[in-house]
């Protein structure tokens, strides 16, 4: 079978990183294409992975842009011609739109979409959340099946009348468990190597600088914690984006620059989870955040948000703790939970890890998504 996976750009994030996973897991068997925009930093991967089947589409971009979306409709319309494509399956928001429709109005045997949150939500205006309803109503019809990474995109979509009931499959995005279980470098090292005292309390979120993730939040929160504690405290911020001239001065405002650690994208944050003491993620909403899981499978409890996919993973007060967006409040006074308690902090990293290796392996994934795609 020729398979082809369409995502709007391979960064580092888990919709990319389930994209990859699942070219990967299918390769040996089928000829897997994946097609994605330019610069990601994760093309280099998909060049390994598939090789010369990966596809750069130059018109795939995340801005919205009646030019460039049309060119980027023609150029996947063509290319599932041109290689008797059998299945395409879209991740990210833009990709699943075009590609959606131009393999089903093309004759692609078989189309899916792979929801990792959808594009509306309470954070966004009024109008853009219905122009964004409208559009992912329209693409639904485009789609045999529609897999989501949460229930709780389920319920949303079927409560706003995207798709039909039995056009969803709930598929959960999945970390490689073995890759992080094996992992022993010692943790000194890793903290000399950061230039972050031994004796050194560490705070670690793994985040792209872009709204839906808030991480000037990160940067408040870590303030106020600061002004609480004396002891020696760390918070790394791992990621890049448009934030991040804000975050900087943010950081430079409340005069606490000794105490961060910016590492800009990372190609292997095992490192920076293995020194964590806790784990945080600020997001405004969700799909399934690969990073919870992989905070888990490092043994690294966390504090995030209680947003979409985080409450799927993470139940409150049993193996981490939630708070609402923006209530950094009740986010400083949960940490400090944590901060003073180190019993609790590894049974809670210890549920959470029983519970992401039981539900959230990559091999459960990749079966789920074959079955899905050959039954």
């Amino acid at each position: 079978m020729n398979i082809l996976y369409i995502i709007t750009k391979l960064e580092l994030g888990g919709a990319q990183k389930v994209c990859l996973r699942l070219a990967k897991g299918l390769e040996k068997n089928h000829d897997v294409f994946v097609m994605a925009g330019k610069g990601g930093q994760l093309n280099s991967e998909a060049k390994e992975i598939v090789g010369k089947n990966f596809i750069i589409n130059p018109y795939l971009k995340r801005e919205i842009s009646p030019f460039n979306d049309l060119r980027a409709y023609f150029f996947i319309k063509k290319f599932v011609k041109n290689n008797n494509i059998d299945i395409v399956h879209t991740h990210s928001s833009k990709a699943g739109v075009i590609g959606r429709i131009a393999s089903k109005r093309n004759g692609v045997k078989k189309v899916f979409h792979t929801i990792h949150g959808f594009p509306f939500n309470d954070f966004r205006n009024p109008i853009v959340n219905q122009l964004f309803k409208n559009i992912e109503r329209y693409a639904a019809k485009y789609a045999d099946k529609l897999v989501a990474v949460t229930k709780k995109d389920i319920r949303k979509g079927i409560e706003n009348n995207i798709g039909k009931r039995n056009q969803y499959k709930l598929i959960r995005a999945a970390a490689d468990i073995e890759y992080f279980k094996n992992y022993r470098k010692n943790e000194d090292k890793i903290k000399d190597s950061l230039d972050i005292p031994r004796d050194s309390f560490v705070v670690v979120q793994i985040s792209c600088f872009k709204k839906q993730k808030n991480p000037v939040d990160f940067v408040k929160f870590a303030n106020k914690v600061i002004r609480k504690i004396s002891d020696k405290i760390t918070f790394v911020l791992i990621g890049d984006g448009i934030l991040k001239k804000k975050i900087r001065q943010k950081i430079k405002e409340f005069g606490i620059g000794s105490n961060f650690r910016l590492t800009g994208w990372q190609d292997d944050i095992r490192p920076y989870l293995k020194i964590a003491d806790i784990s945080t993620l600020t997001s405004l909403w969700e799909g399934l955040p690969i990073t919870i899981i992989e905070s888990f499978l490092m043994k690294t409890p966390v504090l995030v948000t209680n947003v979409d996919g985080n409450a799927e993973i993470v139940e409150n007060g049993s193996n981490g703790f939630l708070y609402e967006p923006g209530d950094l409040y009740d986010a400083v006074e949960k940490f400090l939970i944590l901060y003073k308690n180190k019993d609790l902090r590894e049974k809670m990293a210890g549920i959470g890890r029983r519970k992401v290796i039981k539900e959230f392996s990559i091999k459960k994934m990749i079966n789920d998504t074959k079955n899905l795609y050959f039954d």
